[in-house]
């Protein structure tokens, strides 16, 4: 815990230069960079205790090592004031100028809403969408290996894909299960629209020992989920931009039913959009860009039950003094369709200083 606020409070006084190259001699070069966002809370929920908060919503440090000029490595811990964790540890080989493979822990790339940085992310927290295939395994970080491929261009279009094979279950000291996940994901750039399109499949099992099994080990049938997304990033001219995202997800709710006892899970359905406009006022020394964005999401976790739907609506207004520091407002409102919950619809109001470095 006293590490943790070691850690932030050197990060609020480092000068905001960028990455520091630090001069060794195994490989290279090598990076440190840093990230600090700090929030304040007013919860709408009636329930919510304590109902005003200010949290270090996150914090780390990454290094990264350039071994040889096909060859690297990252290491990326997160402190929070409860604990320190490892986020990312891994290898990346690069053996041809359009191909490289990536070995350790990652994140999966799998869905738009988890492969944008927080720092790119147009929305408070990542989608709700996200948020149930991560609890599902489906994304979020593991441990396994992926393959990069980005074909040359043809004409004014430009083709990418990822495939990799990862443990597929919850990180932890021992793996619970002897099945593996498989993630596939490709992206169609079309340069003169200024968009891109993209989509991914996930596949996995669930499997758990079992002495009453002949064989001591059962497992489900395959598990599946999908998504299509797309962005749109526009530069009406060095004054203004505009970026629109969107993405649609659905696969299988496993967590619903007994999968391994044979039983068919109920699909999950999730939309989620956002659009921001940013403006770069070049004359004004203590602003470098104002931007303004909503956004929409909306997750239907068993398809099966119609009238059981969580929605955001989230408004956001930031200010960046330089392009490694920000400030940003604004309010989530939340709306529940569930007529099990007693709860009414409430809005957050949110608050952030974050700073890269």
């Amino acid at each position: 815990m006293k590490t943790a606020f070691a850690v932030a409070l050197i990060l609020t006084v480092q000068p905001l230069l960028g990455a520091v190259d630090v001069e060794n001699p195994f490989c290279r070069s090598l990076t440190l960079e840093g990230y600090l966002d700090l929030r304040y809370n007013r919860n709408g929920s009636y329930n919510a205790v304590p109902s005003r908060e200010f949290q270090i919503r996150r914090s780390g440090l990454e290094v990264a090592a350039e071994i040889t000029n096909n060859l690297e490595s990252e290491l990326k811990v997160e402190f929070q004031p409860d604990q320190v964790f490892l986020k990312n540890a891994l290898v990346q080989w690069s053996p041809l100028d359009f191909a490289s493979a990536r070995f350790g822990q990652f994140k999966r790339e799998t869905v738009l809403g988890g492969t944008l940085s927080t720092w790119k992310l147009p929305l408070f927290e990542r989608p709700l969408s996200y948020q149930l295939m991560e609890d599902l395994t489906y994304s979020g970080r593991d441990i396994g290996i992926d393959l990069e491929v980005n074909l040359r261009p043809v004409e004014s279009l430009i083709l990418s894909g990822t495939a990799g094979v990862f443990n597929g279950d919850e990180r932890g000291e021992e793996r619970e299960n002897n099945e593996l996940l498989y993630s596939f994901r490709g992206v169609a750039e079309f340069v003169p629209l200024n968009l891109k399109l993209g989509g991914s499949v996930i596949l996995h099992r669930l499997g758990a020992v079992n002495s009453q099994s002949v064989e001591g080990y059962i497992s489900s049938s395959r598990l599946m989920a999908f998504s299509a997304d797309f962005q749109f990033d526009h530069s009406f001219s060095n004054w203004y931009d505009l970026q629109i995202l969107g993405e649609y997800s659905t696969g299988d709710n496993w967590e619903w039913v007994d999968v391994l006892a044979g039983e068919n899970p109920p699909g999950f359905k999730g939309i989620w959009g956002a659009a921001t406009i940013s403006w770069h006022p070049w004359k004004i020394d203590a602003i470098r860009t104002i931007s303004f964005s909503a956004g929409y999401e909306r997750l239907q976790e068993n398809l099966d039950l119609n009238n059981m739907n969580k929605k955001q609506i989230s408004f956001m207004g930031s200010v960046y003094p330089t392009e490694n520091t920000r400030i940003r407002f604004g309010q989530v409102i939340h709306i529940d369709d569930n007529p099990l919950y007693e709860e009414e619809d409430y809005t957050d109001l949110v608050m952030e200083a974050g700073l890269r470095f």
